[in-house]
C-alpha cells in the first residue's frame, strides 16, 4: 500500500498540475482534498493497512494453525468462564488487557499467565478519544499498563494492540521507543453484536490457516460463541496456538 507520505507528495504534484493547466481549479482542489482526507482516515481505521505502523495481522503458514485473541479484559465475570472453556479444549489464547481492568483484577491476570496464555498491552484507559491524545500522553498510557503487568507477573509485554484498531502518526511516535510489536487481526468476529449465530457464520466463512481472530472477553455471549467456535475448529483440525508460536515472535522481553 502507498504510504501517506508518498501520497502527500503525489497530492502536491497533482495540485501544481491543476493550478497550471485547469480553469476550474477550485472545484478540483476541493475534490482532491476530500479524496486525500478519506484516504488518510481509511489508513488510520484499517489496522492492517501498514500505513503508519508495521502490524502483524496473519501468519504466512501452510500449517492448520490459528490464533484467538481477546480484547478489553480482564473481566471478573466473563474472563474466568473463557479460561474454563479454553482449558476444556486445550487451547491457548492471547489476552490484550486494559490497564485499569488489570488493576481491579490482579489475581485474574496471574491466572491467565499461569494457564499458559499470553498477555498483551491494550493501553491503560482504552479512552474513547485515545486516537486524539498527544504522543506523550499515549506513551504514558501504554507504559503505565506495561508497568503493572510487570509488577504482577514479572514479564514485560512486547505485544500491543491499539484501541479500536486505529493507528496514526501520534501512535507511531509513541511506540517508537517502546519496542512493541503491534498486532492486528485477519478476522474481526464482531462479537460485540449480540448474535451468536451471525458471529459464528462470519468467522467460519473466512477461516483459513494463519488467521488471527479478534474476540472480547467482556461480553456475556462470548461464552457460547467461543465454545461453538472451538468445537468447529476442532472438527476442521485447526490447532489453536498463542501469537508468539503462530507468528514466531517473542511475547515478552
Amino acid at each position: 500500500m502507498i504510504k501517506p507520505g508518498t501520497t502527500f507528495v503525489l497530492y502536491i504534484v497533482v495540485l501544481i498540475q491543476v493550478y497550471l493547466f485547469l480553469p476550474w481549479k477550485g472545484i478540483f482542489f476541493i475534490i482532491i482534498s476530500l479524496l486525500f482526507l478519506i484516504y488518510l482516515i481509511s489508513c488510520s481505521a484499517n489496522i492492517c493497512s501498514q500505513a503508519y505502523i508495521k502490524t502483524l495481522c496473519k501468519a504466512d503458514t501452510n500449517q492448520k494453525k490459528i490464533a484467538i485473541t481477546f480484547d478489553d479484559g480482564p473481566d471478573p465475570k466473563i474472563t474466568p468462564q473463557v479460561l474454563s472453556i479454553l482449558d476444556k479444549y486445550n487451547a491457548k489464547a492471547t489476552f490484550f488487557c486494559i490497564g485499569k481492568h488489570i488493576e481491579d483484577n490482579k489475581e485474574l491476570l496471574k491466572e491467565i499467565d499461569k494457564k499458559g496464555h499470553i498477555i498483551g498491552n491494550h493501553t491503560w484507559s482504552h479512552d474513547l478519544w485515545f486516537d486524539l491524545f498527544s504522543y506523550k500522553r499515549m506513551q504514558a498510557d501504554i507504559e503505565k499498563t506495561n508497568g503493572l503487568i510487570f509488577e504482577i507477573i514479572n514479564k514485560k509485554a512486547k505485544l500491543f494492540r491499539p484501541p479500536y484498531g486505529v493507528t496514526n502518526p501520534a501512535l507511531k511516535r509513541a511506540l517508537k521507543r517502546l519496542n512493541f510489536q503491534t498486532i492486528g487481526w485477519s478476522i474481526r468476529s464482531l462479537d460485540t453484536i449480540k448474535s451468536t449465530e451471525k458471529t459464528l457464520k462470519r468467522i467460519k466463512k473466512g477461516l483459513s490457516t494463519g488467521d488471527i481472530i479478534l474476540f472480547h472477553d467482556n461480553r456475556e455471549h462470548i461464552v457460547d460463541i467461543l465454545e461453538s467456535f472451538l468445537e468447529y475448529a476442532k472438527s476442521e483440525n485447526y490447532e489453536i496456538v498463542t501469537l508468539d508460536e503462530l507468528l514466531n515472535i517473542k511475547a515478552y522481553e
